[in-house]
């Protein structure tokens, strides 16, 4: 045989060789090749699925330590509470003082929030609390009072009527606590912060943290 046709012969061999490869190695009809599809497919959605929950989970997690971070932080505010009464008496203000000046100096006015105690400084936030029905407010001590025999706390008449069960009496079974430094503002923004985070899990698709 002639040395040309070993290279014709060579040549056919590789071709041949290149052909069978192609051909075992990609799908024999369209059913292989939609099969293989499918499997391809699922391969990706699952890694992407197993990513997406991970992520998910991670954020669920970090919503959960919030919310026990803000509870703790809102126990720690109610500690600072101080409880000065557990139980006594307390009235409130008749019309007629409305206009007259209250110990501090300040003018009296029925409707706002405040309080006269005969010993409490001025400018205390104290939480007063019906024993009755768990009704409270938060006045601000004004004034000294009352002078009555029995009684440990004039309320104006807003702040009573708020917490009264019957509004015909005139004395109420108070709890009176004094509350720490802007604790109306701190416990407000802590209660909302709380409530945007607490309702994350309700009212937003967990899978839009996923990016």
């Amino acid at each position: 045989m002639k040395r040309y046709h070993y290279f014709i012969l060579a040549g056919l061999v590789t071709l041949t060789a290149i052909f069978v490869n192609t051909v075992t190695s990609e799908p024999k009809n369209n059913a292989e090749k939609v099969k293989m599809g499918k499997e391809m497919a699922f391969a990706t959605t699952t890694n992407n699925f197993s990513n997406d929950s991970s992520k998910i989970n991670e954020k669920e997690a970090d919503l959960n330590s919030q919310i026990v971070k803000l509870n703790a932080e809102l126990e720690a505010l109610e500690d600072e509470v101080e409880v000065v009464h557990e139980e006594v008496q307390a009235s409130y203000y008749h019309d007629k003082f409305n206009g007259r000046k209250t110990a501090n100096g300040e003018v009296f006015n029925n409707n706002k929030y405040t309080a006269a105690h005969k010993s409490l400084p001025f400018g205390t936030k104290v939480r007063v609390t019906n024993l009755k029905n768990d009704r409270e407010v938060i006045v601000e001590i004004n004034d000294r009072g009352p002078f009555v025999k029995g009684r440990n706390l004039d309320l104006s008449k807003s702040a009573f009527m708020d917490i009264a069960s019957n509004k015909s009496k005139g004395v109420l079974t108070v709890k009176v606590e004094v509350l720490p430094e802007d604790y109306e503002i701190k416990k407000t923004e802590l209660q909302e912060e709380l409530n945007i985070i607490a309702s994350v899990p309700e009212d937003l698709d967990l899978n839009e943290f996923a990016l």
